[in-house]
């Protein structure tokens, strides 16, 4: 329970920050009063180290004080920035070749009613191109059937360093973002039952991209 205090108190310093320091903009807000159940996927396009916090900040506070979520990263960046955990992020260790291994961690939060954040790109380019989503959502739709939340974020690339976070730009006061909120959706309004789970992942992420 400490985790999710923590991330209440997060959400609150990411909401100060993004509306102090950053040109931050939420359009769709109310599309989060569609969701009928209090567990759900958050999907989004990936830009930047920052997203997950904006992500915290384009919640209503509302819905963000009812909701514990949790969202995978790559375990060596939980190394650089431990404190992604305070805020309900949690390491994801790959086995190649081995899906349900991969995300059996992910699973057991699912089962325990939690909500997850999830990129579907697994990272963010480094040209700015959208990167082809990978399997992981194609199969945990499937299989969990909860709402889907899409969003599209915009111009959260312009406060990435070299493998860091610019602090510079962060508090320049010059960095535009944008989040766009979608409507919720099922698996069924994307993909097909029959599809693979790399097919299905990226016509769910065809969801954020029509945003873009």
């Amino acid at each position: 329970m400490l985790i999710y205090l923590f991330q209440k108190i997060i959400c609150i310093v990411s909401m100060l920050v993004a509306n102090l320091f950053l040109h931050f903009q939420v359009d769709g807000k109310e599309n989060f009063r569609l969701i009928k159940k209090k567990q759900y996927f958050i999907i989004a396009n990936h830009r930047g180290f920052l997203d997950a916090f904006l992500v915290c900040a384009a919640i209503p506070f509302s819905d963000f004080l009812k909701t514990n979520f949790r969202y995978m990263v790559k375990s060596e960046w939980i190394k650089v920035y431990p404190i992604v955990k305070l805020f309900g992020g949690y390491p994801l260790n790959i086995e190649k070749g081995n899906l349900q291994k991969t995300l059996s961690g992910t699973e057991q939060f699912i089962k325990n009613g939690k909500s997850l954040l999830i990129f579907p790109e697994g990272t963010f380019p480094k040209d700015g191109k959208l990167l082809q989503a990978k399997q992981g959502i194609g199969y945990l739709a499937k299989k969990y059937n909860l709402p889907i939340l899409p969003m599209a974020i915009f111009g959260s690339d312009g406060v990435n360093g070299n493998r860091r976070l610019d602090f510079k730009k962060v508090f320049s006061r010059k960095c535009r973002i944008k989040i766009k909120i979608g409507k919720p959706f099922y698996y069924s309004d994307a993909a097909d039952y029959s599809d693979d789970n790399l097919t299905a992942a990226r016509k769910i992420m065809g969801m954020v991209n029509v945003m873009l």
